[in-house]
């Protein structure tokens, strides 16, 4: 697989594929009534290891993940990244930790009384349905990228639904 233009003609290393496979498998389990986090068996892939620590790495990921996860989808998926994560969710996010820690407290409007509180590592992928309200605490050093997944315009249920379809991306 390529890149695409804007990624220069970069070939997408096979393990990249493997990581949004898993990516688009959680998010068939996930609902929008509760938070979930996805240890992932593969990194997502790095083309080149001296731009790892480099923002612009984060973009390129932010921008592959989104093009990737609406194929597999079916669903608009946008990157988000940069808008802050601290209160209400307003829409179904995916945060993905790209380097060092951070801290979550997230509630749902099921159980505001008893927010789920969890460290996200480098790599980790945490899923945050719509109307959670989030506290984030980061490390020095980390970075994280956000996106966020559209409801279906022929309105399927937001629990499962928009995910029961997804395909394998190509």
């Amino acid at each position: 697989m390529v890149w695409g233009s804007a990624y220069d003609g970069t070939v997408v290393p096979e393990s990249q594929e493997a990581y949004v496979e898993e990516v688009v498998l959680f998010l068939r389990a996930c609902t929008d009534r509760s938070p979930a986090l996805l240890w992932p068996e593969h990194e997502p892939a790095v083309y080149d290891t001296t731009d790892r620590t480099s923002p612009a790495s984060d973009r390129r990921l932010s921008a592959y993940l989104a093009r990737s996860l609406t194929s597999a989808l079916g669903v608009p998926v946008n990157e988000t990244s940069g808008a802050p994560l601290d209160g209400p969710v307003p829409a179904r996010t995916l945060v993905v930790q790209t380097a060092g820690r951070t801290h979550w407290s997230v509630a749902t409007a099921e159980e505001p009384e008893r927010p789920l509180v969890l460290p996200l590592l480098t790599s980790e992928v945490l899923y945050l349905p719509r109307g959670s309200r989030t506290t984030v605490t980061a490390t020095a050093g980390s970075r994280l990228i956000s996106l966020s997944l559209d409801t279906p315009a022929h309105g399927r249920g937001l629990d499962r639904e928009p995910f029961r379809t997804a395909r394998r991306p190509h």
